[in-house]
């Protein structure tokens, strides 16, 4: 079931049960994007609120008094003599999906860079840019959802979770090992920087335990 924020409420199904992660219920903010090729896909990206928030206030041109980071880095693109062209959600790894911004040269289409990004992101910044925004074909058939009934709900915007830009975007409100790893990382880095060598090294043994056990998961 999928809440839509106007009231709407779709019922849905996986398009391939075998690949779906979407539970039945998972009371988290999402980004859900429509297939435009015919077939009226869903793909639900569990995200976290305030990207959620932003998104939606970009679409209905709502004016915010300060600027958004999604608002810099536009500007910041535009100063350095670049165009966005589009942004692709590409790929899932484990729990996590992964989406390129696609950038080329004012007056030099052939200069072309990309970027990896959280699908939140990037679709924000395909919004307030009005550029395309594509999805990978495997992955929408493997993880999309189809719709079965749609109607009105009452219902209310589920709140933070105070986290704003940690998280990784996923397809269920599971874990994710990459943010994770990330983390264990960052807090290693951080502690050998502050010379607290015993802290790092358990930060470090953790990040093993963490490998060990994805390399284990690749086996079974």
């Amino acid at each position: 079931m999928i809440k839509m924020r106007d009231g709407r409420h779709l019922r849905c199904v996986h398009n391939n049960p075998q690949g779906g992660h979407l539970p039945d219920y998972a009371p988290h903010p999402a980004i859900v994007l429509k297939m435009e090729d015919g077939t009226g896909l869903l793909l639900p990206i569990i995200v976290l609120e305030m990207p959620s928030v932003l998104l939606m206030a970009a679409m209905r041109n709502v004016q915010i008094a300060r600027p958004t980071l999604y608002q810099v880095v536009k500007e910041m693109i535009e100063k350095m003599g670049y165009e966005v062209r589009l942004v692709r959600v590409t790929k899932r790894v484990h729990e996590a999906y992964f989406a390129q911004l696609y950038l080329t040269k004012v007056g030099n289409e052939t200069e072309c860079v990309s970027f990896d990004l959280r699908p939140s992101d990037a679709i924000n910044i395909a919004v307030r840019c009005k550029v395309p925004i594509q999805v990978n074909k495997y992955l929408a058939y493997s993880d999309g959802m189809r719709v079965i009934e749609s109607g009105k709900l009452s219902t209310h915007s589920p709140g933070s979770d105070g986290l704003l830009f940690t998280e990784l975007d996923k397809p269920s409100g599971q874990p994710c090992l990459d943010t994770k790893e990330f983390n264990l990382v960052r807090n290693m880095l951080i502690a050998a920087v502050e010379e607290r060598y015993r802290d790092a090294a358990q930060w470090r043994d953790k990040l093993g335990q963490l490998r060990a056990k994805r390399n284990l998961r690749k086996f079974t």
